[in-house]
């Protein structure tokens, strides 16, 4: 006797299916995840080249024409952030006499305060800018450890240090 062919109609539509979805979460992952990296980098290369900047203008520069103001440092961060919005971007600069906090920077970007201020500014003095960054996406609600079912951001945070040499 001969046995009959089961029936397989349909049966690569199903296939597709199942093998479509985790294919299609994988994808948006690695978007997700390629946009947090850049932001993250992003953020640091900001705060890294606007620290660097602010020191290389010298001993007792706050009170020549060369001093930076906190609008001028606040305007170069939005500007070196691509892609970063400014009313989620907090910032803090500090030097030997305080910190400046601008949260977020949208808030310091027409400050005229000269900074690093004066005493703060001589040579061998340390100036430190350390800035925040909420990365929201719906695939950190899958990051082991954050749990629940909604969508919290991740807190990036980037300090650099530079210390006026001349």
């Amino acid at each position: 006797m001969k046995a009959f062919p089961k029936p397989t109609r349909g049966n690569s539509a199903l296939e597709f299916t199942l093998s479509s979805i985790p294919l299609i979460f994988v994808i948006i992952s690695v978007v997700q995840m390629s946009l947090s990296m850049w932001n993250y980098h992003t953020l640091n290369e900001a705060v890294k080249i606007t620290t660097r900047t602010a020191a290389v203008r010298g001993a007792d520069c706050a009170s020549l024409a060369c001093a930076m103001t906190v609008g001028e440092i606040t305007q170069m961060l939005n500007t070196k952030g691509i892609g970063l919005l400014s009313g989620s971007l907090d910032v803090t600069l500090t030097d030997s006499n305080g910190a400046i906090n601008c949260d977020p920077v949208s808030n310091c970007t027409s400050s005229t305060t000269t900074w690093p201020r004066s005493g703060g500014n001589a040579a061998g003095q340390v100036i430190s800018i350390s800035a925040t960054y909420p990365f929201n996406s719906p695939i950190s609600m899958f990051v082991p450890g954050r749990g629940g079912s909604s969508f919290k951001p991740l807190t990036f945070s980037a300090i650099s240090q530079q210390v006026i040499d001349y």
